[in-house]
């Protein structure tokens, strides 16, 4: 079996939160990670610090679908698939919350990764979300 082709990139992460009746809230954060190639999936991991916990996140990235899965400060899976409602989980200190995302736009192209989707927690809208991954190659 051949081994996933890897390399370092710069990462650019820009998200968006819209919870309702609260002020958007933006974030705008650039740190490293790495690409790696296996058959025609792409896998996106990078750590970023959140609440002074450090998060990785690997996103899988396919052409109609995308799923992300962070680990450490915060555990999550959130699966993507445009015009889907996809079921995922969020571990809190009270147990595994399962949620559901409705992805409204999902795009890929090598080095860019935008999706844009409703959080539902029993079936209520939590919030609707933006984020936006630009991914270049580091020197």
């Amino acid at each position: 079996m051949a081994q996933p082709l890897k390399k370092s990139v710069h990462v650019r992460l820009k998200s968006t939160i819209c919870h309702p009746n609260v002020e958007k809230e933006t974030f705008d954060i650039e740190t490293t990670g790495e690409l790696a190639l296996k058959g025609n999936q792409s896998y996106l991991v990078y750590e970023e610090v959140q609440d002074e916990k450090i998060v990785r996140t690997t996103v899988k990235l396919g052409g109609k679908s995308a799923l992300i899965l962070r680990s450490g400060g915060v555990k999550m899976r959130l699966p993507f698939e445009s015009g889907e409602l996809q079921t995922g989980s969020y571990d809190t200190v009270y147990g595994t919350l399962m949620i559901t995302t409705n992805t409204t736009h999902l795009h890929f192209e090598d080095g860019y990764f935008h999706v844009e989707y409703e959080l539902l927690i029993n079936d209520e809208v939590a919030g609707t979300y933006t984020l936006e991954l630009i991914y270049t190659e580091a020197d």
